[in-house]
This record gives structure tokens, sequence and C-alpha cells, in this order.
């Protein structure tokens, strides 16, 4: 697709690391602010990515004269990308390069020095980046009275005060395609916030640490955002919304109109969401657990963090460890079929007996889950601002890089007396892999409801059909069951069904004896073993019995029945 002619272009991008991708689909800031210019007579378009691909970009839109300045998103793991994008658009095309995002308030003398950016936008940047552009696209006013940014003059940083938040949510425009260099970067999901700022003070939040005051969009706003995309989209494929504010479920009424509208546009439209939820107030108002389910969310990221009571009073929770295991247990009896938390280690007064702690908690809240929990692994990141970032000693730490250079996700940023940055890196390593033995375990041994896991294939984005997918037996049989390609023996005739094997024997069959073979550590001998060799789906049981002349039907039942049960056939009707 041709590049447009824009005013400015914004970019997040991010090395691409291991060869992993990025999920940008929370990441909403550099196309509101691409809405909003456009909405104020500039035009403006917005990039997530590699830095390759951003960088690719930016030389074309450059070497075709299609831009006059470029925004650039920092968060703490990618302060050198924008070093490097930000001196090389300086040096090679001389454009305004303005920087933005949750870092830019930490940024110091030396990324200023070395990038050659022009000016920070600190907080919402709306308002601020319509001053710069008539600053530096029509030179008007002047940066020493633009609110909410800092810049570089005369060999020291220059801060401005600071910006007044915005009040009415309301009055900013909605994204839309017009805001995407690539289009299909905004048809793969719908990514929204119902509002900003967060009331709670979480020790290694960003968003806490300075926007206290929360400040709400209408509901009927919200909604109309909704139509606006359900109505050019949905009738292409089903939709996934993603609500990605602290606080959609704060207020419990407003949560409840908003589901009201929702549940009543699943009646025309083929959609699901996922949202944040707070545990305390979803414990005061379990209500809001069934508004949710009702108008269809199937995915919702808690604030577990840990097991450990102290480390909770020390994250600013505000909560109680038996909250979080009643809100699991709601969600899951519920039907939230998806439910995300995180265990952060090394963050608070960590040590190998909080260590353990987390783990057994973790385990329990896994059993708990029945397949409806995933949990993942994750050591504390010094955002901007917090106050553990601030005041690492008050929590028993130690900051090891304050510059992020060997911080890409992968690798621990603080230590504590006992443990270094190597010990905590261990430790992450085999809490994850003892959490995932332990899926693997509960999946083995039946204890996930046949439902949960149907609900696995039919949303994907599980980390549990991740290590089904690991166990080939059984990803084969709850496949085909799935697609119904076959069926349980509680749902067909079983004596004209036709039973069939879902495991290739020459893979997974071990002879023990003449007389006695094992299939994935199912032992069958004798007449059980001929009767396995012929579920290939060609013979119904029925068939089946006719081969044996001293076998009564009850008996044929009750092997196909044990095999069954060790998940080995699945019966076809046909």
């Amino acid at each position: 697709m041709p590049l447009r002619a824009n005013d400015i272009l914004f970019f997040n991008v991010h090395r691409k690391y291991l060869d992993t991708e990025i999920n940008y689909g929370g990441f909403r800031g550099i196309f509101l602010l691409s809405a909003f210019l456009n909405a104020n007579g500039y035009s403006a378009q917005a990039f997530a990515g590699t830095l390759t691909q951003g960088k690719n970009l930016i030389d074309k839109a450059c070497l075709e004269n299609k831009v006059s300045a470029i925004g650039l998103y920092c968060d703490f793991e990618n302060v050198t990308e924008n070093i490097f994008l930000s001196r090389y658009i300086k040096e090679t095309y001389d454009l305004p390069v303005l920087i933005g995002g949750p870092q830019a308030t930490a940024l110091d003398e030396k990324f200023f020095r070395e990038s050659k950016c022009d000016a920070v936008v600190r907080y919402e940047g709306e308002l601020t980046m319509l001053e710069l552009m008539n600053y530096f696209l029509e030179d008007v006013g002047s940066l020493e009275k633009i609110l909410g940014i800092e810049y570089f003059s005369q060999g020291e940083i220059v801060k401005n005060h600071e910006r007044p938040l915005i009040q009415n949510l309301d009055a900013l425009p909605f994204v839309d395609e017009n805001c995407y260099i690539e289009p299909k970067q905004y048809w793969l999901d719908l990514s929204l916030m119902t509002g900003r700022g967060c009331p709670f003070r979480c020790s290694f939040c960003h968003e806490g640490a300075h926007t206290r005051q929360v400040r709400f969009r209408s509901v009927e706003n919200v909604l109309a955002e909704i139509d606006q995309y359900l109505e050019k989209w949905n009738s292409a494929r089903p939709i996934y919304i993603l609500f990605t504010d602290d606080t959609f479920t704060l207020s419990p009424s407003r949560l409840k109109k908003i589901c009201e509208g929702l549940a009543e546009r699943r009646k025309k439209h083929d959609f699901h969401f996922f949202c944040e939820g707070h545990i305390h107030t979803l414990y005061q108002y379990p209500e809001m657990i069934d508004y949710l389910v009702e108008a269809g969310c199937v995915r919702i990221q808690l604030g577990i963090e840990s097991g450990n009571q102290k480390v909770i009073d020390a994250f600013g929770k505000r909560l109680k460890i038996e909250e979080t295991i009643e809100v699991v247990r709601k969600c899951r009896d519920a039907g939230i079929w998806q439910i995300y938390g995180n265990i952060i280690l090394a963050a608070a007064f960590f040590d190998r007996d909080a260590y353990d702690r987390d783990k057994k908690f973790a385990m329990d809240l896994l059993t708990l889950g029945r397949g409806n929990l995933e949990l993942g692994v994750v050591t504390f990141w010094p955002l901007a601002e917090t106050k553990i970032t601030n005041n690492p000693a008050d929590f028993g730490i130690e900051i090891t890089d304050r510059e992020f250079l060997t911080a890409v996700g992968d690798f621990p940023q603080t230590r504590t007396r006992d443990l270094d940055t190597f010990d905590i890196a261990e430790m992450e390593r085999d809490l994850e892999k003892d959490l995932l033995e332990h899926m693997r375990k509960m999946i083995e041994q039946d204890e996930i409801p046949f439902e949960t896991i149907m609900h696995w294939f039919k949303f994907k984005r599980t980390i549990w059909l991740a290590q089904l997918e690991q166990m080939p037996r059984l990803y084969t049989y709850y496949h085909l069951l799935f697609l119904r390609e076959g069926y349980r023996s509680n749902e067909v005739d079983i004596e004209s069904a036709k039973p069939m094997r879902v495991s290739a024997l020459f893979r997974h069959m071990k002879k023990l004896s003449e007389d006695e073979i094992e299939v994935c550590d199912f032992k069958m001998r004798g007449i059980e073993r001929e009767i396995f060799l012929l579920c290939t789906g060609k013979l119904s049981t029925l068939e089946i019995l006719n081969r044996f002349s001293n076998l009564s039907l009850d008996d044929l039942k009750k092997f196909l029945h044990r095999i069954e049960s060790n998940r080995l056939i699945i019966y076809q009707k046909y």
C-alpha cells in the first residue's frame, strides 16, 4: 500500500529479540495521538512493529518527502532503539523528533545528548503534541511556553510546568484505519481504553505513580466507538475487543451499563472481549463477574503478583491473599474461560522462602483454576517513578541496571543481599518450568473439565493449549472431538458407532511380550489387545463383536470403556 503524505508519523518499535513476536494490542497511545491530530487539522499516522520495519518506513517516508516530523514511543525496554532512531533521523533527514511514552519522565541528559531529539512529551500527549506541531510546522509559539515537555537548551534539560489532565475524554476522537500506516494492524483487534488514571498506588506500577485522578469516558461514548468498529469489520470475521484500562472494573454501576450495551450488540455481532480486573473490587462486588460473562468476556487479567501477604502489602495492593483465591474461583465458576495473572519475583523482600511460598501458591491456584487460569512468571521491571524504583532499599532489593542495558524481558534487573541476578534468573526459569509441568500433569491426570479443554481450541490464546500440543496423543484426542470428527461414547449409539484410535501405533506402541503391548503407558493383552487393533474407525462396535465368538456385548463395551478412559479412542458415527 502506498505511503500517504503526513505531517507526522509515530513509531512504537522494539528489536526483534529472540525471534519473538511482540503483542502491540494494548499499545494504543500513538494511534490516539494520530486520531487527535487528524481531527485538528494535521495529518498523522502510526506504526507498531520491529526496529527494522520502523526504520524502513521512516526511510521511505523521508526519501519520498512524505513526512515533516517523527514521534517515537519510549518504554523502559526500547530506550536504545529510540536513541538510535532519533539520532539517525536528525543526522540523515534533519526532521523534528519528539519522544513520548511511559519512560519519557525518566530520560536524562545522556539521552538528550545521544538522541539529539527536539523535545520529550511528559504524560498525556494530545494537547501537548498539538502545540508542538504548531511550533515546529507552523512556527507558532515557543518551546518555553508549551506545558508538559522537556527539551535540551544550552547544555541542560529544561523542564516546563506539567499540563493539566484532560477532563472530558469524550471530546477525543476515535481511532480508525486512517491512523495506521499499515491498516491491517487496525483490522486484527479492537483495543480501547474506557478511562484514564488509577486511584491505586501499587509500588511497582507506573500508572498508579503519576495519574491518581481517574477520568472516565461516558458509557455512550465507549459504545459508540465499538459500534463504529463492528459495523465496519464484523461481517468479515469474529471480533476480539481488548479493554486495556486498569480501572475497567472500578465502578460496578458503570460496568453494568457497559456490559448491558455489549450484550445487546452481541445479538447482532459476533465478538467477545478481554479486560483487566481489580481483585479487591471484584471481591467486594462479585456481581461484576456475572456482568462480564453475560456480555462476552472470555479473558480477564488479574493482578495476582504474589502468594506472600507481606509482599502483597509492600506492593500496596490493599487486598488479602484469600480475596485472590475467591475471585479466581468465582471467575472460573462464572465461565470466564481464560483468567491470567503474573507472579512477580525479586520485587519486594525476596528470598528463597518467599520463592517457595510463591511456588506453592501458584501451584495451588493453578489446581483451583482447573484449566481456566494461566500464570506468567516475571521479574520486577524498574518502571519510571514507581516507589520501588525510587526507593529499592526500602523493599530489600538493589536495582542492578538502571540504564536497562541488560533488560530485554529475559533477565532480572534486581538483586538481594543473598541472591544475585543470576540466581533470580534461574528461579524464574525453574518456576516457569514447574508451573508448565504442573499444567501438563493436570491434563494427563484428567483434572480439567472437558468443556474447558474445548474452549482452549475455540479461543486459542492460551498457555494451556500450548501445553496440550506437546502431548500428541491427548492433543489428537481432544482436537478431533473439538472438530466433531469424533465423539465420546456418551454422545453416540455405541453399538453402531465406530471406535477409532488416536495414536499411531508405530510411534507409541511397545511390545512387552508375545501377548502384551503398551500404548502410551496403557498395557493391553489378549483379547483386549486384539480389540484395540481393530479400532481404526472402519468397523462398528457390533461388527467388532462379530469377530469374536466367545465375547459378549457387555464385555466388549467394558474393554472399550477401559481403552477410552485412557483417551486412546474416540467414536465415529458414519
